[in-house]
């Protein structure tokens, strides 16, 4: 079994086919009680199923109580579910067009979703970290994946590493993610343009205000870096060096740790270990969940590279698609912002790479992950000159723009906030802190 041959037909193969530069967007959202008690999973399960009925979605996937925890449009490809634990709901559009398709289905299915958990003092709203974290239960789906991914985020507690204690943030913390389609000849350019863009988007973007971690604006990078996804940097953050081509690209995923598989219709984990000694390894000793968790050993095999994934910054997947993860959640009524600043750019990398490179952000020659950092700390204008960021991401929105309008559906419109937030240098976490009002922003950040 050779580890590049089999990453290549499974990563970079894709790329070469045909592609349709369609959109695919998630959007999770935390299910918040607005009596400030812990959010009731009988009224978020319940309100889904009602959306399930009303918009004709098929259940498919349910938990160890009988309960659907995921159901598919058969008509869209959408598809409800929720996201480790029934405090965090998702939505997953199927392929896109447009925006404005997306943010039509996107707010049909929210109203009518918050139309039944308002009955009960509930909301999804638009904010990455749930504000009752602390009371709510850190349960996860009682359903075969998540109970393996539950039992390898507490191996912080066994395993060696600078680990936070939060192992269950999935459950309360809620990403806005975008796939967009790429191929082999512009892949490496555009991880390299956007990957030199991330540390601005802590500006823009963040929304993950952890009290906890009162210094991050966007606690996202801690929580995956700082986990057991961590223990092997090449499966979260960035690209230790911009790859140049598909064949680094390769050789960086053959690095990259696995840490579970499926036998026997079991779930297993294990400690992550670098796919290409794994598929060299006799046996390997891992863990199941059957009403308890129980030690097992098993040996690899070739077809264990469909649960090979990396949790970077900017993925690739094997649709074909790269998958921007480092965005929180938005205000719901703000919530295409992400997903129309990366379509927006993704035409204009070669611009990207140059007004970037050539401006302040860089001349220091520190990589964007060490930038990120800084950017995405509370106090980050005693790192930079406010007036040359406002100057810089004034730019990067107008590239943005050409690109939007260069597709001519007029979806340069759902940049409109963002432009507020580069001027004032105010991103949804920035305004939380100022307003010191998390009751009030729960609410300001439902509303469509």
């Amino acid at each position: 079994m050779n580890a590049q041959n089999l990453i290549y037909d499974r990563f970079i193969a894709p790329l070469q086919k045909p592609r349709a530069n369609y959109i695919g967007i998630e959007i999770e959202m935390p299910v918040v009680n607005l009596s400030g008690e812990k959010t009731d999973k009988t009224v978020s399960i319940t309100a889904v199923k009602k959306a399930i009925e009303h918009f004709g979605f098929t259940p498919n996937k349910f938990d160890d109580d009988g309960i659907c925890h995921e159901a598919v449009c058969g008509d869209t490809g959408d598809v409800f579910s929720f996201d480790c634990s029934y405090n965090n709901f998702e939505i997953s559009l199927g392929r896109v067009r447009t925006l404005h398709e997306a943010q039509a289905r996107f707010r049909d299915y929210v109203r009518f979703i918050n139309g039944e958990l308002n009955r009960y003092q509930h909301t999804l709203t638009g904010m990455g970290i749930n504000p009752n974290y602390k009371i709510n239960d850190f349960n996860f789906v009682p359903s075969p994946r998540y109970r393996m991914l539950e039992g390898y985020l507490k191996k912080c507690k066994v395993w060696k590493g600078q680990f936070h204690p939060f192992y269950g943030y999935g459950t309360f913390s809620s990403a806005s993610q975008v796939q967009l389609d790429v191929t082999e000849e512009n892949l490496c350019e555009t991880i390299e343009a956007f990957s030199l863009v991330e540390p601005l988007k802590t500006v823009l973007f963040a929304n993950s205000f952890f009290p906890d971690k009162p210094e991050l604006l966007c606690v996202r990078d801690y929580f995956w870096e700082q986990s057991p996804h961590g223990i092997n940097p090449g499966n979260v953050g960035f690209f230790e060096s911009l790859p140049k081509s598909t064949g680094e690209i390769t050789d960086y995923l053959s690095k990259a740790s696995i840490f579970c598989a499926e036998r026997d219709g079991k779930y297993l984990f294990f400690y992550p270990i670098p796919f290409d000694e794994y598929l060299k390894r006799d046996t390997v000793e891992g863990e199941y969940y059957d009403g308890d968790y129980h030690t097992c050993s098993l040996t690899p095999s070739a077809g264990d590279i469909a649960y090979l994934r990396t949790y970077k910054q900017i993925d690739l997947t094997a649709r074909g698609t790269l998958e921007f993860r480092s965005a929180c959640t938005q205000p719901l009524g703000e919530a295409m912002t992400v997903a129309a600043f990366h379509l927006g750019l993704m035409n204009q990398t070669k611009k990207l790479t140059n007004l970037i490179k050539n401006s302040f952000l860089y001349q220091a020659n520190e990589k964007p992950a060490q930038l990120r950092q800084k950017m995405n700390r509370a106090d980050f204008l005693s790192f930079v000159n406010a007036d040359e960021l406002k100057a810089l991401l004034s730019d990067v929105l107008q590239l943005c723009a050409e690109g939007l309008k260069e597709r001519g559906y007029s979806e340069e419109i759902y940049l409109s906030p963002l432009y507020d937030r580069a001027r004032t240098l105010t991103s949804p976490s920035v305004c939380l802190l100022r307003q010191n009002d998390v009751n009030k922003a729960v609410r300001e950040y439902a509303k469509l």
